[in-house]
């Protein structure tokens, strides 16, 4: 049967989390659950809030906090399973998952009772009623349901969207006129939200339409790029501070003028981050989004890795950020980053391949050692291995060992993909970092896919974040370095 996903969760994963903002009032929330067939543990997470949660060998869990704001949470159990809650005053939910039905998106998969948990009810009516699609993973998502969505003339296109957004306020209109002690401006938030998730789908038409539509000339109306502008509020830094996503609507906004601005600069170079850090000092924008472009210097750092620049925003990040919370991330990921470089003895690691049988990177002694990390959820990486494929018939014969390591939580649904085997990418040495304890990815730093990684036929590691197949960087690393 293939893996079903609900169009909901899918909105989470394409706008960062879906959550409304959490405030500065400790509520100080019960939530007691109980899921089977999960053996992991549970993130749970909100706007400035985020811990991971034991399961016992029950199936029980239970999260409370004085640090706990009012605002909506998520349940996540992988990228693609996840379910959201709303705490307030007084809120002591009790929830019992089905895992495996959840994943099937069975309707009667999660049931939920307590106290003052009217928003939580109505977020399951919402996603009890939202369309199921049967797919697999994002990517399968992507390929196969964007077409449904995109591939039909403007204003066709345009009644359906404004359609289905009528009708979820319908829905939450009902919900609200027959629960008195709602809270109204998580109703506000909500709202304003789905109006959001609507206009990023029409907003996007004009790259999907030429994709689904090739052979037709149709003209994209000017208003579709910001179709519900006059809707959304403008420079609202409280809403700001509660929405994830209308953050992310804002600081595209502005982020779109900066970038212009900085367009004769080649993007993530050093000469263009001085050019930032200098546009950030003199421009007119309102001080909480220069904080928030300030703080994503951070960011700049993580995903270099030309060391000049890296300098150069390091030095930066300890002038410019005075926010507390994102130096010590800085500090914490600098003081991993030295754990392992370029050049040191490779940590050991175990990892289990596709047959249960456990692999070690020792097994491949006196070999250099070529490693794939993906994930069944990500278009890039599924994108990528052919082209992985490509460098092992290149080296076949070659002293060098080619390891495809995923990253998934969930194990079935990476071996289902693995044994489908769809366009013969995934053949070879398959691993998975989730079947039993390791250190894999925290030595590594594979802090995103997809990621590639380099060591020598001595040990040592070449390069901890290498360069993408099919790169003359990468073909000229291997040759200088294979024995």
């Amino acid at each position: 049967m293939r893996r079903k996903m609900n169009h909901l969760l899918v909105l989470i994963s394409m706008f960062a989390v879906l959550a409304c903002g959490n405030d500065n009032t400790y509520v100080n929330p019960v939530i007691e659950g109980t899921v089977t067939g999960f053996d992991k543990e549970i993130s749970f997470f909100g706007i400035n809030y985020g811990k991971q949660v034991k399961v016992d060998s029950a199936g029980n869990f239970r999260i409370t906090g004085d640090s706990i704001g009012t605002g909506m949470y998520t349940l996540g159990f992988t990228m693609l399973d996840s379910k959201k809650v709303y705490l307030k005053s007084g809120t002591v939910l009790k929830i019992t998952i089905d895992y495996p039905q959840l994943i099937a998106k069975n309707k009667e998969a999660v049931t939920i009772s307590g106290e003052n948990i009217e928003e939580t009810e109505l977020l399951h009516e919402l996603d009890m009623n939202s369309p199921i699609y049967e797919y697999e993973s994002m990517a399968d998502y992507k390929k196969y349901h964007y077409e449904k969505v995109y591939a039909k003339q403007p204003d066709v296109f345009l009644a359906e969207q404004k359609s289905k957004l009528k009708e979820t306020n319908v829905l939450i209109d009902r919900f609200v006129e027959n629960h008195s002690t709602i809270d109204m401006d998580f109703i506000e938030i909500l709202k304003l939200e789905k109006l959001l998730s609507t206009n990023f789908t029409i907003g996007h038409y004009h790259k999907m339409i030429a994709l689904y539509m090739p052979n037709e000339e149709i003209d994209v109306p000017a208003n579709f790029t910001n179709h519900f502008a006059a809707q959304i509020p403008q420079d609202d830094f409280e809403m700001f501070k509660k929405s994830t996503q209308y953050k992310s609507y804002l600081t595209n906004k502005y982020a779109a003028k900066m970038y212009e601005a900085l367009s004769s600069y080649e993007r993530e170079s050093l000469d263009f981050y001085k050019a930032q850090v200098d546009f950030l000092e003199k421009c007119t924008f309102p001080k909480v989004i220069v904080e928030d472009f300030t703080n994503g210097l951070r960011v700049g750092y993580v995903r270099s890795k030309d060391e000049k620049v890296k300098t150069y925003l390091d030095s930066m990040i300890q002038i410019k950020i005075t926010d507390v919370k994102t130096l010590k991330i800085h500090a914490d990921f600098k003081a991993n980053e030295a754990s392992y470089k370029d050049g040191d003895l490779s940590p050991q690691f175990t990892l289990v391949d596709i047959d249960g049988i456990e692999v070690s990177i020792a097994d491949f002694k006196g070999s250099m050692v070529m490693m794939d990390c993906w994930a069944t959820w990500c278009a890039p990486c599924i994108e990528g291995l052919p082209k992985f494929n490509k460098l092992k018939e290149k080296y076949k014969g070659k002293n060098i060992v080619f390891l495809t390591v995923s990253i998934d939580d969930n194990v079935k649904a990476w071996k289902k993909k693995v044994q489908k085997n769809s366009d013969d990418i995934l053949g070879g040495i398959q691993l998975n970092t989730s079947q039993n304890e390791n250190t894999f990815k925290k030595d590594f730093r594979v802090q995103g896919i997809p990621h590639y990684i380099l060591i020598g036929a001595d040990g040592r590691i070449i390069k901890r974040s290498a360069p993408h197949p099919g790169s003359e960087e990468l073909y000229e690393l291997i040759n200088t370095n294979l024995k």
